[in-house]
């Protein structure tokens, strides 16, 4: 199950929590952002998007192709802010290794993401990320 409607300002997506559905959700965003014309970088957008919803198909619902994933993208006019949740346990995300040991197999992820972003956020029960990116030139040209 994959499906994706646009709103005023910007993109949400269900999606079942399959690793193939990462990649339909990565192209529908580059697809939507080169739509738009944002002036935002969209490589680290994409990156925020692939490695948000990694997490939340192989850890937050460990693959269960039952289980839902949904994912948001929103625009100001100041940059984009993305929003993945799963319906898994959540992460104790306050006592993460800040950098990933390179003999981990995973928590990459993590640091990409908060490499990318100009903001990272979780909710409590850590089955919730937020991330923002700012615009290159941090006004957009988007009539807002």
């Amino acid at each position: 199950m994959f499906e994706i409607y646009q709103t005023q300002h910007g993109i949400n997506m269900r999606m079942s929590a399959i690793l193939a559905n990462i990649d339909t959700a990565d192209d529908a965003l580059a697809e939507y952002l080169d739509n738009q014309s944002l002036p935002i970088d969209i490589f680290a957008t994409r990156i925020l998007l692939r490695e948000g919803l990694l997490n939340a198909v192989a850890h937050g619902a460990e693959e269960n192709d039952s289980l839902i994933i949904h994912f948001e993208l929103n625009y100001d006019p100041k940059g984009v802010t993305i929003f993945i949740s799963d319906p898994g346990p959540g992460f104790d995300w306050k006592n993460q290794k800040s950098e990933p040991d390179d003999l981990d197999e995973s928590g990459r992820g993590l640091a990409l993401m908060k490499l990318y972003a100009d903001k990272m956020t979780y909710n409590q029960k850590g089955n919730e990320i937020t991330l923002r990116k700012y615009f290159k030139n941090k006004v957009a040209q988007t009539g807002l």
